[in-house]
C-alpha cells in the first residue's frame, strides 16, 4: 500500500491541535486516509496516557505513541506500557522548598493513571479542562512512588527562577523542560520525547522505512531531530526550526494534509 512502513509522529499542543486546542476534521480524515492506506500514525505529547482516549475519541493511533515528554510509551489500542523511565531520588523536600517558595505557582505530580497537585491555580484548572483528567490534592505521605514526571504550572517568569533554582542544585539527574510557556516538566534526564522515538525505532525499525515527527516547542526538538524526516510548524521555536528538514505553516492550518503533500516525493 502507498504508505507502508511510513510513521509519523505528532506532537498535540501548538502542532496537530489548531490555537483553540480541537483537532481539526482537516486533520482528522488525513489521518485516516494515512492509515487506510498502510500508514502508522502516533502522537508525541508531554499528557498523560489517558488524553487522547478521553479527549479525542475520534483519534485513531494504530502504533505505540510517547507521553509525558517521552517518559512513557504507550499502546492506546492494547492497554500496554512499552516502557517507562521514573523519577530516581526523593524531590519531595525540594519540591516542599519550591511550593512554600512559590505558592502562586501549582505543583503535580504524575504517576500512572494519577496526578496530584499542590497549589491549584488557574492554569492547572485549563489544564484539566483540554485534558479530561481527575486530579488529587493529597498529602506527601500519601502519594506513592514511581514518579514519571513533574510540572510547574505558573507566569513564566517565576517557572524560569524555579527552573535556574534546579539547575544550582546541580540535579544532572532530571531533565527540565518547557512543554508550553506557562508549565515546565520536570523528568528523568534520560526521558525525551527524542530519546522515546530512538527506542521505538530500535524496537519496530525493521518495519519502519520512513519515520516522520512533526513538533512546536523546545520539548518536541530532539523528536524532529531523530527522526528520518524532521517538519517544525511555522509557530515552532528556533530551536525547533533549526534541527527540522521543512518549515509548513503554523498549527491554525492543517498540519497533516501539508506532510503528506511532503511525503510525495519520498514514495
Amino acid at each position: 500500500m502507498k504508505y507502508d512502513g511510513i510513521v509519523i509522529y505528532s506532537d498535540l499542543d501548538g502542532t496537530l491541535l489548531d490555537a483553540e486546542r480541537n483537532l481539526s476534521k482537516e486533520n482528522l480524515d488525513a489521518i485516516n486516509w494515512f492509515i487506510s492506506q498502510g500508514g502508522r500514525f502516533g502522537v508525541a505529547t508531554g499528557r498523560m496516557e489517558r488524553t487522547t482516549d478521553i479527549m479525542f475519541p475520534d483519534l485513531h493511533l494504530n502504533v505505540p505513541s510517547i507521553f509525558f515528554n517521552g517518559a512513557m510509551a504507550y499502546d492506546t489500542s492494547s492497554g500496554k506500557v512499552l516502557f517507562k523511565t521514573v523519577i530516581s531520588g526523593d524531590l519531595k523536600p525540594v519540591l516542599k522548598k519550591f511550593i512554600s517558595e512559590y505558592p502562586e505557582t501549582c505543583c503535580e505530580i504524575n504517576i500512572h493513571g494519577k496526578a496530584y497537585v499542590f497549589n491549584p491555580n488557574d492554569i492547572l484548572q485549563t489544564q484539566l479542562d483540554r485534558e479530561g483528567i481527575l486530579v488529587e490534592e493529597a498529602r506527601w505521605e500519601d502519594i506513592p512512588g514511581e514518579w514519571i514526571k513533574v510540572l510547574f504550572m505558573g507566569d513564566h517568569g517565576t517557572l524560569e527562577k524555579i527552573k535556574a533554582d534546579f539547575d544550582k542544585l546541580g540535579r544532572t539527574d532530571l531533565n527540565i523542560v518547557f512543554s508550553e510557556d506557562d508549565i515546565l516538566d520536570i523528568m528523568e534526564k534520560s526521558a525525551s520525547k527524542g530519546a522515546a522515538l530512538y527506542k521505538l525505532k530500535s524496537m519496530f525499525g525493521e518495519n519502519w522505512r520512513l519515520v516522520v515527527s512533526i513538533g512546536d516547542n523546545d520539548n518536541d526538538a530532539e523528536l524532529v531531530q531523530n527522526a528520518d524526516l524532521g517538519i517544525a510548524v511555522g509557530n515552532a521555536t528556533p530551536a525547533v526550526k533549526k534541527v527540522s528538514d521543512f518549515i509548513i505553516k503554523d498549527h491554525n492550518t492543517p498540519c497533516i494534509p501539508q506532510v503528506l503533500e511532503l511525503l510525495e516525493s519520498y514514495l
